[in-house]
């Protein structure tokens, strides 16, 4: 048998072992085409990037005629999809916003009477004039799709004393040419999920006992509860987290109505939601390790382990049961924490969406769960009480301390000036902070609050598109459980 013939009876073994996960495979498979599917749809039906043709326009100054052209003919119509990089409330042309027969060179055009009520959007770099004000109907970083047409006129300006004629070319587009591009993604998007539910649902159902299987992990749900929720290391870390998440949700509701001008202002309710969570990751993170940090070392030292193993039980189903079990422990008092937090800041300040204050509630229970997760497999992994222990806080540093220093330094060797005022706003680092940032699952659960505290999920935070957060938030839990699960199964081999 030759090496080729070898590997192909090897994949062919090592695939029918995933028998119960066909299914489940496939239809990852059948996703990842549908996504293919879905790029080239938009590729193919729209310019996707609208800053490019921005940046080829020509500027000709010929003494005092000035010209402003593109590569596309005056009358062409175009489908751009893009992210407004401006809030169009701050683009809408009003009496006090701008001087007539002033000339724009960031907009490329001559302020004139006939903008007012005009809306100048901000496409992914590209200008394109409105006619009609959109101050309430798009808002910044909603991702959209525009037909816009490409048209010519002249005007006159003064520049420093002389009369220079300009024959301009720009975008113009009218207000029901433009939507939202989550109208097309649903559809996608809908699609994707039932094909992958319908492979889950059929996987699950070729599991052996699944419904037993269940069972048993709940019972050990139940046993890591009732021995977590009443241990004084729980109580000492409840209360601490709770008094810690009131007082915070209290000063963001105050903060709302403090000085504009201060550098702790904070500007809305969904802004003060989003800080929140932070603090709500910066302790409740903490106690998700200090519950669970020694799970399995003190089974191994009170030998339980080994009366639990030599039982007609699965080892996913226990590591399955402790994690849930743990997560319960700090699940429950963090949402009594979370609630009465949120109390406190919409009566110090205003009401957030609701869409928003129930993604802080449901994606801080999964943040808990990925935590446990997490740690739980340095609790399977470490060999003694002292190395879980260093594992652990060393994990809560990085996560909770150390991570916006290391944003600041890769920043830093890419060549952003972090010392340079309002380097935060600069998009280079904030599309560095944003990717960064889907390495941790606390600032995760930040992007996924502030994901769906707007309308719609075609929402692009930084370069990071919403359902990308979206399969973050859900990835994470998954990765990190089968992590635990995989390396327990190694130990008990070995």
């Amino acid at each position: 048998m030759g090496l080729k013939d070898k590997y192909i009876l090897k994949s062919k073994d090592s695939w029918n072992k995933k028998k119960t996960w066909h299914p489940l495979i496939m239809s990852l498979v059948l996703v990842i085409s549908l996504a293919i599917i879905h790029k080239a749809y938009w590729v193919s039906t729209t310019e996707t990037n609208p800053d490019e043709i921005w940046g080829n326009k020509q500027i000709t100054k010929n003494g005092n005629n000035w010209t402003i052209d593109f590569e596309e003919e005056v009358g062409d119509s175009i489908t751009f999809k893009g992210i407004l990089r401006t809030a169009p409330k701050f683009e809408v042309y009003r009496n006090d916003t701008f001087v007539p027969g002033k000339y724009s060179e960031g907009e490329a055009l001559v302020y004139s009477e006939d903008l007012y009520g005009k809306t100048m959007l901000n496409v992914s770099g590209i200008r394109i004039l409105v006619n009609d004000d959109l101050s309430k109907q798009f808002f910044v970083s909603e991702i959209i799709t525009i037909k816009a047409t490409l048209v010519s006129n002249v005007s006159t300006f003064d520049n420093n004393g002389e009369i220079i004629t300009l024959v301009r070319e720009g975008w113009v587009a009218e207000a029901e040419d433009i939507n939202l591009s989550s109208s097309k993604d649903n559809y996608f998007f809908t699609a994707e999920l039932l094909i992958f539910f319908t492979g889950l649902y059929l996987s699950l159902k070729r599991v052996t006992n699944l419904r037993e299987q269940t069972g048993l992990v709940w019972h050990l749900a139940k046993f890591e509860l009732k021995q977590g929720i009443k241990s004084p290391r729980m109580i000492v870390l409840g209360v601490i987290f709770t008094l810690f998440i009131i007082g915070m949700g209290w000063l963001l509701g105050d903060l709302q109505n403090g000085d504009p001008e201060s550098a702790f202002f904070v500007q809305n309710a969904n802004g003060a939601l989003q800080q929140l969570c932070f603090f709500v990751f910066f302790v409740v993170s903490l106690a998700a390790i200090g519950v669970s940090v020694d799970s399995f070392h003190k089974e191994r030292q009170a030998n339980t382990l080994n009366i639990l193993l030599a039982k007609p039980i699965n080892r996913e189903t226990i590591v399955i049961g402790k994690a849930v079990g743990l997560s319960l422990v700090v699940g429950i008092p963090a949402l009594v924490a979370q609630i009465l937090g949120l109390m406190f800041m919409i009566n110090a300040g205003d009401f957030p969406s609701l869409s928003g204050i129930i993604a802080f509630i449901v994606c801080g229970q999964i943040m808990i769960f990925t935590l446990v997760c997490f740690q739980l497999c340095f609790a399977i992994a470490a060999r003694s009480g002292t190395d879980v222990v260093m594992y652990g806080l060393g994990m809560w540093l990085l996560f909770a301390v150390v991570w916006n220093l290391l944003i600041y330094a890769i920043s830093f060797a890419l060549g952003i000036d972090v010392t340079a005022d309002d380097f935060e706003n600069d998009p280079k680092f904030q599309s560095i902070a944003s990717h960064m940032g889907m390495l941790n699952p606390g600032y995760v659960y930040q992007f996924a609050v502030g994901l769906l505290t707007h309308r719609t999920l075609a929402i692009d935070l930084e370069g990071i598109p919403g359902w990308l957060i979206l399969l973050a938030l859900v990835l994470w839990p998954i990765t990190c459980l089968r992590t635990a699960t995989k390396l327990f199964k190694r130990e008990v081999r070995g």
